[in-house]
């Protein structure tokens, strides 16, 4: 069966606290993320390594790390898993790129790209409001 084209959905927006912060909170494992779905990472964000998001023992997202430049880079394959709908499409892939842009403030941008059909259309819906969470989450937490 033929796939439908490639897509790639790009979020950015101003964070009011460190990359060093965003970047823990990114890849913290074993940490429950109440702005994705209360998923938890499994695994290490070194390059070559495998990861899991996963909650209620559930695989909801498979990958690789591809590069980890730490606090400033982070690209992972990203094979969605979260129901049989998108189980069997291929993976694609997700790159976050922090900048500084002051002393506690820096631009947040999210490049997911090469999904397809249902995984597409599901990250082009939730991308913006995830991430808006997760905006809202760092802000205020005490994740630094």
């Amino acid at each position: 069966m033929p796939s439908a084209a490639s897509t790639e959905t790009i979020y950015s927006t101003v964070l009011a606290c460190p990359p060093e912060d965003v970047w823990r909170a990114l890849t913290a494992s074993n940490v429950p993320r109440s702005w994705m779905w209360d998923s938890s990472l499994r695994g290490t964000m070194e390059p070559g390594s495998d990861y899991a998001l996963y909650a209620d023992g559930n695989n909801l997202i498979v990958g690789s790390v591809v590069e980890a430049d730490a606090p400033y880079r982070l690209v992972l394959t990203i094979d969605a898993r979260w129901d049989d709908r998108v189980a069997d499409e291929p993976a694609g892939e997700l790159e976050y790129l922090i900048t500084p842009t002051g002393e506690r403030e820096c631009m947040f941008s999210v490049r997911l790209s090469g999904l397809t059909g249902a995984t597409a259309a599901a990250v082009e819906q939730d991308t913006p409001e995830l991430y808006s969470r997760f905006k809202s989450w760092l802000e205020q937490s005490d994740a630094g």
